[in-house]
């Protein structure tokens, strides 16, 4: 009795063992069907939009860089072209200088002259004045004493001769 226990309690425990297995190739094939196939689905879109997202993310890295790179072209163009400037500026600056002071040294060059010019037609004018001056006091003078008018004529000649006796 003790064996018909036995084996009645095993074949118990076979029989639900193959209803287990059999449960569970059912459950399996459901698994398969709704919820391995979606979820392998759902992992292989996952995996190509990291695959996507990686190669877009190294892409984003090289454009950058590439601009990086120009900026800092861009950054010393302009410092040259700063650098020209300040020193196309400078030499206008310089030009304007050396022209400002030629044009002011030219200025009173002609000042100079047109004043030794004025001073030399002052010098003429005195003169002539002072002649005038010393040819009416001779005639004065003569007329006195001599005693005598003499006319214009000879005024002018004594007058030349005394002058020309004067610069001798």
């Amino acid at each position: 009795m003790a064996l018909d226990t036995l084996f009645a309690a095993s074949h118990v425990y076979i029989g639900n063992a193959i209803w287990y297995l059999v449960i569970f190739a059912i459950l399996m094939l459901l698994v398969k069907h709704y919820a391995w196939g979606p979820v392998s689905d759902m992992m292989e879109k996952r995996r190509q939009k990291v695959i996507e997202d990686l190669d877009s993310a190294a892409d984003n890295r090289k454009k950058a860089e590439t601009l990086a790179n120009e900026r800092e072209a861009a950054l010393k163009n302009s410092r040259q072209e700063a650098t020209k400037i300040l020193s196309d500026a400078k030499a206008n600056a310089q030009k304007t200088s050396d022209k400002i002071v030629a044009d002011a040294n030219s200025d009173a060059a002609s000042i100079r002259k047109k004043a030794e010019a004025d001073a030399k037609q002052a010098k003429t004018d005195a003169l002539n004045d002072a002649r005038g001056q010393v040819a009416d006091i001779s005639v004065a003078i003569a007329e006195k004493v001599i005693a005598k008018n003499l006319s214009a004529e000879d005024q002018k000649d004594l007058v030349d001769q005394f002058i020309k006796g004067l610069d001798n």
